[in-house]
């Protein structure tokens, strides 16, 4: 698997658009295998011999499938990962706090595009979050816009390290 560059986004919109899609895709994923492992269902062992009307059924179909999804989603998950890992480095700096979004426009801006890209939040989620109102949607758009504007002029290099001046 290649890393996620950075460079590979014609802007910081873009970047955080394929992060919560990921984000998303994660949790999906997630999800799915939780279910799968409930339809598994715990069996308590048995030694006495079971009998079966109409054959035998395969009771390990359920894990073998549950087994073989996990094998065909791990290389996406792994991808998916690096691209959030990614993200938190922008927001967050390489050493949580002492860089990104974070270190040049304050927590309000990098927690705003946390919760809504990173975590896949809808906005009165985010509002919540964030302290705002459910009707404040547009400031935290616009809360947003602005981190994005201060990647797209100081560059992701700068910006993961925390250095220029944002505000």
């Amino acid at each position: 698997m290649r890393e996620p560059r950075l460079e590979d986004y014609s802007n910081a919109r873009d970047f955080f658009e394929a992060v919560r899609e990921a984000s998303r895709e994660a949790e999906r994923t997630r999800l799915t295998l939780l279910r799968m492992e409930a339809r598994e269902g715990a069996r308590a062992q048995t030694y006495a011999e079971r009998v079966s009307v109409g054959g035998e059924r395969d009771r390990m179909a359920h894990t073998d499938s549950r087994i073989d999804y996990e094998q065909r989603m791990a290389e996406r998950l792994e991808a998916d990962y690096a691209l959030i890992d990614l993200a938190c480095r922008v927001l967050y700096g390489s050493e949580s706090g002492k860089g990104g979004v974070d270190a040049l426009m304050g927590s309000a801006v990098a927690d705003c595009i946390s919760f809504r890209y990173v975590d896949a939040r809808p906005w009165p989620e985010v509002a919540a979050l964030l302290g705002y109102s459910r009707w404040s949607v547009n400031s935290l758009r616009d809360l947003c816009q602005r981190g994005f504007d201060a990647i797209d002029s100081l560059g992701w290099e700068r910006v993961v390290d925390g250095v220029g001046d944002a505000t």
